[in-house]
């Protein structure tokens, strides 16, 4: 072999070692990839927060079944709105775990009104003090020898109402209402106190009044300063009227505040929770209107999503420490008849945003086989949706294992457990359905609130008697500066401390959902909810979906009595697993040092506390509000 020739071939034999290594570089790379969007390796996995056997979790009804009453409600149902205004007051007391027991004057007669010794607190809800007659007189004696009393409604302007004004804190009353158009809770009340939060139907429901030096305003109107929620003490007790006037269920949180100003300290169980769902996520690409992505971006709807809205999501997660919850839909298509329903081909999506959402520390869920809502027959949409019904029980229950186990094919490691009806409709059959034959759903994710219609599926914060947990939505959407969902979202962080989003990927394309404002200007209102979220409750807890279904099973088993000695506060929780938070006023006292737990300090004399054991106790030092 001649010299140039051996050369040569060293040359080329280095040459294919080089292109070697570039291809096994390349191979490597590839591989790891290949193993991240397959979702093998990644956090959600290891979530911070499990949830607990299902029989190891309670509805709250069942945890605070037969404790003894520390509480007296009285009401009177021939009042106009009472018996509404009852309902939403047993909701609040129940997930505060206040055991209380319940007089109608209507039904029970005034003299049914027990002695109030075993009483540490009592709730009237009715307008017109009247109704209680001489009782009213032995009820202020009991708030002066140290009980406290909440007028939970509007008064209305009366004699009676006038005899005990000065012990309500009231210097002058008269026959007028204001209205409330918005709420300024005191920066030292609630958590997003300081702020103004609109009323998006604003009336005149608040009783006109003056009130005495001596009396705490802890919530006002925002443009006459009006007062909406106000303490006063009388005698050795206390004494806390709430002028709203409106009662419905986003205003829960500002009643539970006030409920907690009662006593010497109150305590009640929250979850501590934010979840961030993306319906529609993963999905084939969505359908609809691009012609504003097309206006802003010139980029078609999956590019729009792959190059720009996905990529600011990631930075929003990452800003905000955020780990989404997806819930998967398999197609778009409308067939509702199939037993055995035809598995999605095109699994690219799925795994590319399926698998970096997993990386990123989230969760899948299930949102549907398609977009049809679980309803049968039975179901009447109207003229609202054009949704088709399932054919029988049997395509309803294939559709939903189809997807469980597309989900299972295409990402093997998600195990999904929570459900997202899609436009929040289930049917009463299909829900209980879902409790009986899918043992993988642990969660149903629907709505906090009514329309006016009976399609949404309205849940409460708690565990069903089935064991599903129920972990209702609150707001959605880029716009949560709209006046009914700011209220909400404030409102649910004094009750439940629990926040829970969603948005729809497909919202660009809807122009009723922000896809005329285009997506910076709905990504503004995001960050502009994230802001005023991170800034009111920098302690609440980022979570995954079944992360606060965890926190939730905890939230409706425990139960909590304070008591309350010279120098500490002693909390008793029942029910108690591994953990449990709770809210803490203090109103008569400072808290110092915490066995059992760890106590952060919120806003006034309200604070957050982690239980890590069955009793809690904190350290009382003089001080305080009273």
């Amino acid at each position: 072999m001649s010299v140039v020739q051996h050369v040569r071939d060293r040359a080329g034999h280095f040459r294919w070692m080089g292109l070697l290594v570039v291809w096994a570089v390349f191979i490597a790379m590839a591989a790891v990839l290949l193993i991240e969007r397959a979702g093998v390796q990644y956090s959600a996995g290891q979530h911070k927060l499990g949830m607990l056997a299902a029989t190891d979790a309670m509805p709250a009804s069942s945890a605070i079944f037969g404790q003894k009453p520390t509480c007296l409600v009285i009401s009177d149902s021939d009042q106009d709105g009472v018996e509404d205004v009852k309902d939403q007051f047993d909701q609040i007391l129940l997930d505060m775990k206040i055991a209380h027991r319940d007089i109608d004057i209507a039904t029970d007669g005034a003299d049914a009104i027990p002695s109030l010794a075993s009483f540490d607190r009592v709730i009237v809800l009715m307008p017109s003090l009247d109704a209680l007659g001489t009782h009213l007189t032995d009820l202020m004696s009991w708030v002066s020898a140290g009980g406290s009393l909440m007028l939970g409604m509007t008064p209305e302007s009366s004699g009676y109402l006038q005899a005990i004004a000065p012990k309500l804190g009231i210097d002058t009353v008269g026959y007028e209402y204001t209205t409330a158009e918005s709420i300024v809770p005191s920066k030292d009340f609630m958590i997003g106190g300081g702020q103004r939060y609109e009323f998006s139907d604003p009336f005149k429901s608040s009783l006109l009044v003056s009130l005495r030096e001596t009396a705490h305003v802890w919530a006002k109107t925002g443009d006459t300063e009006a007062p909406l929620i106000w303490s006063s003490d009388c005698g050795s007790g206390r004494t806390v009227v709430c002028n709203i006037g409106i009662y419905s269920k986003v205003m829960r949180g500002f009643y539970a505040a006030a409920i907690s100003l009662l006593g010497g300290a109150t305590a009640y169980p929250v979850i501590n929770s934010a979840v961030f769902y993306l319906d529609d996520f993963p999905s084939p690409v969505p359908s609809g209107d691009g012609t504003y992505i097309k206006r802003d971006y010139g980029l078609s709807i999956a590019d729009f999503y792959t190059r720009v809205w996905w990529p600011d999501l990631q930075k929003l997660a990452q800003k905000y420490d955020i780990r989404y919850t997806g819930v998967m839909i398999e197609n778009y298509e409308d067939v509702v008849n199939q037993v055995e329903p035809v598995r999605q081909a095109d699994t690219t999506q799925f795994r590319y945003f399926g698998g970096m959402l997993l990386q990123m520390g989230g969760e899948l869920g299930f949102h549907g086989y398609n977009h049809q809502p679980l309803a049968l027959s039975d179901t009447d949409y109207g003229t609202m949706y054009d949704y088709k019904t399932w054919k029988n029980r049997e395509t309803l229950v294939a559709a939903l294992n189809e997807l469980i186990a597309f989900q299972d094919e295409v990402l093997p490691n998600a195990h999904g457990t929570v459900y997202v009806p899609p436009s929040n409709i289930l049917s009463a059959r299909a829900r209980k359905i879902i409790g009986k034959d899918e043992p993988r759903i642990k969660t149903i994710a629907s709505t906090y609130f009514e329309d006016g219609t009976d399609l949404p599926y309205v849940q409460e914060f708690g565990v069903a008697s089935d064991g599903i947990v129920e972990q209702p939505r609150i707001v959605s959407g880029g716009m949560v500066d709209d006046t009914y969902m700011r209220l909400a979202a404030v409102s649910e962080l004094n009750m439940h401390y629990v926040s829970t989003h969603f948005l729809h990927p497909d919202d660009l394309l809807d122009p009723d959902r922000g896809a005329k404002e285009g997506w910076e200007v709905y990504k503004g209102g995001l960050t502009d909810y994230l802001d005023w979220l991170t800034t009111s409750a920098p302690d609440l807890r980022h979570q995954t979906g079944s992360e606060c279904s965890g926190a939730i099973q905890r939230f409706s088993s425990v139960t909590v009595s304070v008591d309350t000695s010279d120098d500490a506060w002693t909390l008793s929780l029942g029910n108690f697993h591994d953990e449990a938070w709770l809210m803490f006023r203090a109103n008569n006292g400072e808290p110092g040092a915490v066995s059992g737990g760890e106590i952060t300090h919120l806003t006034g004399n309200l604070y957050l506390v982690k239980a890590t054991d069955k009793t809690v106790t904190i350290e009382r030092k003089e001080g305080g509000d009273r």
